[in-house]
């Protein structure tokens, strides 16, 4: 259908638009935090899409009024939804170009369908906009009513930090230019990785848009993403679909299977073995610089600052156990099981073999029942020299989570 002139001044005087809304996802609860407005013009009952319908509407000089309308029936159908939860609202951001910013049309309209402002986050996208001023203005007046501001489809570039600093937004959507295909792009998610970075130090939070795999929603997890949308959770829906019990089943196989893809990932197994790695070298640095009457009151500090820790002792280079088996306060101990006293001899075990011999250092157990609780832990070692030049093991048990 080619879209005329006629044609969108009639969408527009009838108000024929539709509104369906696409969940955005967390993780980590495994529930939806907002739904993103999406508005489709109706003629003679087929579809427009709204790139196009905004396009020609661009050309006639009537963008301001089809947004309108496009934002009314939005938050109309939001409203009549009890259960739902935050609005995420698009705003055409070109009008800004011929109009003054801050009329308050979207707080009249959050106010007539009972939103509170609180709950409606403002979709920006800023490179559609050439008077700054007048941007800054707009997201100025709202900011102090209440609505949050989100930054749309960033991407990369050279402008994209300032971008971000100019409207300091509360939540930053990562374009699916850069989600696309990241979990085997280099570049993207290097790219991707400066854009968490820089709105982990301004506290914004982040969306992945348009994940469509789960390597891609694994990938843009690991990485520091704080929520997700695309077709892999859903497709847009009305409301009287998207709540059904077919969608809430395909939510909560999405997370069983992100669940099972997460554990067997090998950027997540590398990632486990760097914290492994961290928690090893930082305990190792920790002693080197002390006397040995100070390990045990170290160790037992270390094992209380870090949780996952089960247990850690220290061996000297013949194998020997030179203090206490220092236990986490929370341990429990299964009957028949106990920590090893000091003067106990680990010279066969892996743990402090594979360190004297130099063949792997830190070394870094299998998960296996310890002899200290009978629970399955695994046991990372590592190395110093201490002050009168001897090799000394760290060892450290961790907790199966």
């Amino acid at each position: 259908m080619k879209v005329t002139t006629e044609l969108v001044h009639e969408i527009i005087e009838k108000k024929d638009i539709i509104v369906e809304f696409q969940p955005i996802y967390s993780l980590n609860t495994k529930k939806y935090i907002g739904l993103e407005a999406l508005a489709r013009g109706v003629y003679h009952g087929e579809q427009i899409p709204p790139t196009i319908m905004f396009q020609q509407a661009q050309k006639d000089g009537c963008a301001l009024s089809l947004d309108r309308v496009c934002r009314e029936k939005a938050m109309r159908a939001f409203s009549a939804e009890s259960s739902a939860p935050t609005l995420f609202l698009n705003f055409e951001t070109s009008v800004l170009n011929t109009i003054t910013s801050g009329t308050g049309e979207i707080l009249k309209n959050a106010s007539e369908n009972h939103l509170s402002p609180q709950n409606v986050v403002i979709e920006l996208n800023e490179s559609r906009v050439k008077d700054a001023y007048n941007l800054m203005m707009f997201v100025d007046f709202y900011r102090s009513k209440g609505f949050l501001i989100a930054l749309d489809n960033v991407s990369e570039g050279l402008d994209t930090l300032n971008r971000i600093m100019m409207v300091n937004p509360d939540i930053i959507k990562i374009d699916r230019a850069i989600v696309a295909g990241i979990e085997n792009n280099n570049y993207n998610r290097e790219v991707f990785r400066s854009i968490i970075g820089t709105a982990k130090r301004i506290g914004a939070m982040t969306v992945a848009e348009g994940v469509e795999t789960v390597d891609e929603v694994i990938t843009c997890m690991i990485l520091g993403v704080d929520y997700f949308q695309g077709f892999y959770f859903q497709r847009p829906e009305q409301f009287n679909y998207l709540f059904t019990n077919e969608a809430r089943l395909r939510v909560e196989q999405a997370a069983q299977k992100l669940n099972i893809s997460t554990k067997k990932n090998p950027t997540v197994i590398n990632m486990k073995i760097e914290s492994y790695k961290r928690i090893i070298y930082e305990l190792v640095n920790r002693l080197a610089c002390m006397d040995g009457s100070d390990y045990n009151k170290e160790l037992e500090a270390y094992v209380a600052e870090h949780p996952e820790i089960e247990c850690a002792f220290l061996i000297d280079s013949k194998g020997f156990q030179i203090t206490s088996t220092v236990m986490s306060p929370d341990t429990h101990i299964e009957e028949g099981f106990h920590p090893a006293p000091i003067g106990v001899n680990h010279d066969i075990k892996n743990y402090f073999y594979a360190i004297k011999e130099q063949i792997e250092d830190p070394f870094i157990s299998g998960w296996y029942i310890s002899n200290a609780t009978g629970s399955s832990c695994k046991t990372i070692s590592s190395k110093f020299y201490n002050k009168k030049g001897e090799m000394t093991v760290v060892c450290a048990d961790l907790k199966k989570q």
